[in-house]
């Protein structure tokens, strides 16, 4: 399983930014890749992943102050007693975050970006197969939930962090053509909650998809016939 370190160089206050930090991605490629393609349900599985296996070791984590506070308040785990609730929107449960910080992952809109006519990419004139191609420009949006707008922000920061520095490493692993972060939020109070703060932070991405067409019937190779048949 790869692992990859990013080490941090600010000279800030150690609250705030540890001289040096060594938080470690530990995100092996997904098997469904391979088979079905990037998809916005894999998309969404594979951001909860990078963050569980991130929050779930206080020594991962970029800030100092917010890894103070898991090591007293408690890191990710499966099960009830989570110190951090990390979740799809589809499968959130607002009394859950009322208690603790959470992060959850929402999918944008996906839009198809062609490469050639007709998606075409190629073909083979031996065989008959035709290779189609092109690009999913997607969306996915975190929203970090705290119980303090000063909490929230922290642990804002340290997501995007997470995902600016280790973009390339994600890109890599997810087989994507682009990943980045688009834009930060405002802090806001929470709609469902009058106790709770959501910074949301949105990240955009370029899936590439190929498929091919093989014709059921072999490809007419040649046409046998006699000169002598056809002048008769």
């Amino acid at each position: 399983m790869p692992r990859n370190r990013v080490v941090s160089q600010g000279q800030g206050s150690n609250l705030d930014q540890p001289v040096v930090a060594v938080p470690q991605n530990r995100v092996p490629k997904l098997n469904s890749l391979c088979s079905f393609g990037m998809t916005q349900l894999v998309m969404t599985g594979a951001l909860r992943q990078v963050f569980c296996q991130h929050f779930a070791d206080p020594d991962n984590l970029i800030s100092e102050s917010l890894r103070q506070r898991m090591r007293r308040e408690g890191v990710w785990q499966e099960g009830p007693e989570s110190g951090l609730y990390i979740e799809s929107l589809g499968r959130w449960r607002p009394e859950l975050t009322e208690a603790r910080p959470g992060l959850v992952i929402k999918s944008g809109e996906w839009t198809w970006l062609r490469m050639g006519i007709g998606d075409q990419s190629g073909a083979d004139v031996i065989t008959g197969r035709r290779t189609f191609g092109g690009f999913w420009q997607g969306s996915h949006t975190i929203f970090v939930l705290g119980n303090e707008g000063a909490e929230t922000q922290v642990l804002a920061a340290e997501v995007a962090k997470l995902l600016l520095w280790f973009g390339p490493v994600i890109a890599d692993q997810l087989c994507l053509q682009r990943f980045l972060i688009v834009s930060i939020g405002e802090l806001s109070a929470l709609a469902e909650s009058d106790e709770n703060y959501v910074v949301p932070i949105t990240v955009g991405y370029i899936a590439p998809e190929e498929w091919f067409l093989d014709s059921d019937a072999p490809r007419l190779k040649r046409i046998v016939f006699k000169a002598s048949e056809i002048l008769d």
